[in-house]
């Protein structure tokens, strides 16, 4: 989803569905509804936290220190280890960027993200998809050198979107449960197609992380 405009199409597109079903909502009603898909309070949060997150820089690569803004919420203990576990991915394989794949690989280690990821499917297919993909997948990121990965603009625009959708929910901590949930945004990555072909989709988690990744 890239701006409120796509918001509102899924919320005309349940009204007619609801109604074709007999049952009669208003406009005012729908937005509401879709708001609280996305695990908001309202739609005047779920509006503001989708421009919030459309402010993102897409292409800057930084290091992994500059990912993370006073102004919201900090990691988890769990997310920051896994964070540091997605780069050391990286860096095993002597890859230059730590990519959403290192972190979706990471994830699956995370207690908060991978609870969600096994109440869906066995983990142990993703993992040897991912596995495969970064060992023959990713050949052109290895270097010669022992540097340490950078993170990718997807994978640091992933953390900061978890960050975003926390700060406008009132989460004290971003956990592994709402990056797995900002993964999903990302829809032409490879992460987001692993997920779905092992069955894990945001419709199935999209209500359950948003609570739980407070």
């Amino acid at each position: 989803m890239r701006d409120f405009r796509n918001a509102k199409a899924m919320a005309q597109t349940l009204r007619a569905a609801l109604a074709a079903k007999g049952i009669k909502i208003t406009v005012g009603q729908s937005l509401e509804l879709t708001a609280e898909m996305f695990g908001l309070a309202d739609w005047n949060t779920l509006v503001a936290a989708i421009n919030a997150e459309r402010a993102i820089p897409r292409e800057k690569i930084s290091p992994l220190p500059a990912m993370q803004s006073d102004s919201f919420p900090p990691l988890s203990a769990e997310l920051a280890a896994t964070v540091h576990r997605a780069i050391g991915f990286a860096g095993q394989r002597n890859h230059e960027y730590a990519t959403l794949e290192h972190l979706l690989l990471a994830l699956l280690e995370d207690p908060d993200a991978s609870a969600f990821i096994r109440a869906c499917a066995n983990p142990n297919g993703l993992t040897e998809r991912l596995v495969d993909y970064l060992d023959y997948g990713l050949t052109k990121l290895v270097m010669e050198s022992r540097a340490e990965a950078k993170p990718t603009a997807a994978f640091q625009r992933v953390v900061q979107r978890a960050e975003v959708q926390q700060k406008w929910m009132g989460g004290s901590k971003v956990t592994g449960a709402a990056v797995l949930k900002a993964i999903f945004y990302e829809t032409q990555s490879p992460a987001a197609r692993f997920l779905d072909e092992q069955g894990i989709t945001y419709q199935e988690l999209f209500g359950s992380v948003g609570r739980g990744g407070r």
